[in-house]
């Protein structure tokens, strides 16, 4: 019982940290197994733990430290190999942002998913808090709305130069060049973090640039380690007092 007091309470404390991180950090490891090696950032582990909270934390996400607004446009190229069960899940992710703290709930994503032979769906959705009257460490309280979908198909172990191009409240996913699927969004207001997240799978990413119209505002080729790892305080609480800010006495370092 004590252990499971205090693995809730180090999640808590995980998903409610601000980040403190210097300038060489683009990236915060939300969860799964991140290295950069060989001028790319592969998650390595495949296999998800599910917390059912909200959908990043739910996939092997790696999220940006920075907030964008304003931009047109998210390239990035990736790779899926590996698939350990299906279905096998990527997540493109961009609006990511938290009315509390780091509780990351509300997001638009597109979603690419498959079996054994590859993927052959891509799907837009939006995702966010159920009830906001609920306190954040409520488990199970989001809702994840498909807004378009498109049956598409996607072989593990081959690079896909990718790009998602944002105008207005419409959202259109090119890959190596044609657009796959076109979405309406619920809002024009896409401000906040991107990420990617996979489920079942690894996944390889590189070469991610996010742009206004032609310029480059953000640009992280894994050339060097950009991802932050952060270093936690957490005492044991009582699943009532899971929500409360700030619980902190004993250190611990999250590595994984």
């Amino acid at each position: 019982m004590k252990k499971n007091k205090l693995i809730v309470a180090v999640l808590i404390i995980l998903m409610s940290t601000l980040v403190s991180a210097n300038e060489k950090h683009n990236w915060q490891r939300f969860s799964g197994k991140w290295v950069v090696e060989n001028s790319r950032v592969t998650e390595t582990n495949a296999w998800p733990a599910t917390w059912n909270y909200y959908e990043l934390i739910n996939n092997n996400s790696l999220v940006s430290i920075q907030d964008f607004t304003g931009y047109s446009s998210i390239e990035f190229t990736i790779e899926l190999f590996d698939r350990v069960k299906s279905p096998a899940e990527v997540l493109i992710s961009f609006g990511v942002r938290s009315e509390y703290k780091n509780w990351l709930y509300h997001m638009y994503a597109f979603k690419i998913s498959g079996g054994f032979w590859g993927i052959n769906k891509v799907s837009l959705i939006h995702s966010d808090m159920k009830d906001k009257s609920l306190p954040y460490a409520t488990k199970g309280n989001i809702f994840i709305d498909e807004l378009a979908s498109e049956k598409f198909c996607m072989k593990y172990k081959r690079k896909y130069d990718c790009r998602i191009d944002i105008s207005g409240n419409e959202a259109a996913l090119f890959i190596e060049g044609e657009k796959v699927l076109t979405g309406t969004l619920p809002s024009d207001n896409y401000k906040g973090r991107i990420a990617f997240s996979s489920k079942n799978t690894k996944l390889a990413i590189d070469n991610v640039r996010v742009k206004k119209g032609d310029k480059i505002v953000f640009e992280d080729n894994f050339d060097k380690d950009s991802i932050y790892v952060r270093t936690v305080q957490a005492r044991v609480v009582r699943s009532s007092d899971a929500e409360a800010e700030d619980p902190a006495a004993e250190e611990v370092n999250n590595k994984n």
